[in-house]
């Protein structure tokens, strides 16, 4: 749970990590693609390789992945 750290005027909770959003490998954002983001796994993956990740939260993808279909081809 949350611990309480209490400072003289304030109170302050400090929230472990292990609360904080879960990270997702390429391969499982890819395999779930459609449902979650609308696009074909080919777009997850390309996008995570030119982001030059592994790994993101949820909502990171989303920004990686919207960043990415977003781009003017060349």
């Amino acid at each position: 749970m949350a611990d309480k750290i209490k400072k003289p005027d304030e109170e302050v909770i400090v929230t472990p990590a292990a609360e904080a959003e879960p990270e997702y490998t390429v391969a499982e954002l890819a395999a779930n693609s459609k449902a979650v983001f609308g696009v074909m796994p080919e777009c997850v993956i390309a996008a995570f390789r030119v982001a030059g990740l592994e790994k993101a939260t949820k909502q990171a993808a989303e920004k990686i992945i919207s960043t990415f279909m977003k781009k003017e081809v060349k």
